[in-house]
């Protein structure tokens, strides 16, 4: 309901006019009547009015001055001005201070007066959206990242000249495909009645979209919940995480195809994947190992499963893998979008193992040379590049002369043997910055570089960034809001 101030010093007409019209029926409530403006405007600054029905010619305070007080002291009410004949010059002027418009009181037409309401109310309606629409999202997107492991969430105040969050809210989880999860179908199931009682958000992630529904009543549905959707009762605010993570639980129980009563009590499960299991598949790939990498993801896949692993963090490790894979091919990876579309565990892994296919086509035409000697070397260095490597050390391996591979080597690569070790071993320090929390001591010894201050320094020198640097830069670029059709 929306806050109606009835404003005239005649008690007649004030009450001829409050009788005249159903107004709970056009959604608004008479919280009070005034004599004056000066009156008015005090009951304003302590009391929610958001229009204000008001005569022009009053003592104390005509109308007029109120108007301009009202807009004066950024006020947001909206004003319908009363008037008579001869007062028109003034009517002009409110219409110039910001009036939706004006009646006269001699002849008032209470149809045209449900008309400015009802113009007014869609004007409320849009208003109240949009300053929602930016706190609730960010409030959102603060929850998703708390759910999902990526940082904690913090219990803030509402920000000065936020509006406050509805009193209750109510889920409904599904696949971004739906169209049951549009905005309009899920409007559809409550009674019409209730429609300007409801702020209606949508959010999407990774295909997962939630569709809010707040507000300060608890309007019940009309219709049942289609069988594909997820929804939680009508709670409070504070009970959003809650509620949603629950939701997800259960996206995450058709997700792995599990029967219910397998399905692991508590919250989502979101660690981070350790650097040694996606590490080992890399090194598979690089190698051209492509049985014991698809042997290595399936593991991989059923760790997920075994640990019911959130659905996000299996798809962002299938983007995660699909990105290396196709860095190291020099190919396009698929992209987000086609990981965030899947609908199942098992079909995310058919997909990424489908991908290993197509890049095993590519690499084997692009990173395998002509000579036997020297794609030996290349295989042995993509799996030990955290072992002591030496060109003295893969002459001997290859039976070569130290000179004469020398050459071959920078002759079939274009690269020199030790710059092409110092890259793999970047890439691979890269890597564990953005996907892992690894400390950067750690990753120096993991990747093969024996002092500290030598990887830094190389490291520099083939990124343009410090470990550090990289690292943020990366956060910097998750943490950016992914508004998909909010």
């Amino acid at each position: 309901m929306w806050n109606l101030l009835l404003l005239e010093d005649e008690p007649f007409v004030r009450r001829s006019i409050r009788q005249a019209i159903n107004w709970e029926a056009l959604g608004f409530r008479v919280v009070a009547e005034a004599e004056d403006g000066s009156e008015a405007w005090e009951f304003m600054q302590a009391h929610q009015v958001d229009v204000v029905l008001s005569d022009i010619m009053m003592p104390i305070m005509n109308g007029i001055e109120l108007i301009r007080t009202a807009k004066h002291n950024g006020h947001e009410a909206e004003f319908i001005m009363l008037t008579c004949v001869n007062e028109f010059e003034y009517a002009r002027l409110a219409l110039q201070y910001g009036a939706v418009g004006y009646l006269l009181k001699a002849s008032m037409d209470m149809e045209e007066l449900k008309a400015l309401l009802l113009k007014i109310k869609q004007s409320l309606i849009k208003k109240r959206d949009h300053r929602t629409k930016a706190p609730m999202f960010n409030l959102y997107q603060q929850i998703w990242r708390s759910i999902h492991g990526i940082e904690e969430l913090e219990q803030r105040e509402n920000e000065e000249g936020s509006p406050p969050l509805p009193a209750y809210v109510r889920l409904f989880v599904g696949s971004a495909n739906s169209v049951s999860l549009e905005n309009e179908q899920i409007i559809d199931l409550f009674d019409s009645n209730c429609e300007d009682k409801l702020l209606v958000h949508r959010f999407v992630n990774w295909g997962i979209a939630t569709v809010f529904v707040w507000s300060d009543e608890r309007c019940m549905p009309t219709t049942s919940v289609p069988a594909e959707l997820s929804s939680t009762p009508w709670q409070t605010s504070d009970a959003l995480k809650e509620g949603w993570v629950s939701l997800l639980q259960g996206i995450g129980r058709t997700w792995y195809e599990l029967d219910p009563s397998l399905w692991a009590k508590g919250g989502l499960q979101v660690e981070n994947i350790t650097w040694k299991k996606e590490s080992l598949i890399l090194t598979q790939f690089e190698a051209s190992h492509w049985a014991e990498c698809e042997k290595s993801l399936r593991s991989l896949w059923d760790y997920f499963k075994e640990q019911q692993l959130a659905v996000v963090m299996v798809k962002k490790a299938a983007d995660r893998l699909d990105k290396s894979f196709a860095s190291l091919s020099n190919q396009a990876p698929a992209g987000k979008e086609v990981w965030a579309a899947v609908e199942s565990h098992r079909q995310a892994l058919e997909q990424l193992i489908n991908r290993v296919h197509y890049y095993s086509k590519h690499r084997m035409k692009e990173t395998i040379t002509d000579h036997p000697e020297v794609n030996k070397i290349i295989e042995y260095v993509n799996r030990h590049y955290d072992k002591e490597l030496t060109l003295k050390g893969m002459a001997k391996y290859v039976n070569m002369g130290e000179q004469y591979l020398s050459g071959l080597f920078k002759k079939k690569t274009g690269e020199q043997f030790i710059q092409y070790v110092q890259r793999i071993r970047i890439e691979r320090a890269c890597y564990c910055l953005a996907e892992t929390d690894l400390r950067v001591a750690e990753i120096c010894e993991q990747v093969g570089f024996v002092h500290l201050n030598y990887f830094l320094k190389q490291f520099k020198k083939w990124t343009g960034f410090t470990p550090s640097e990289f690292r943020e830069s990366k956060k910097a670029e998750r943490k950016k809001p992914l508004d998909e059709g909010i």
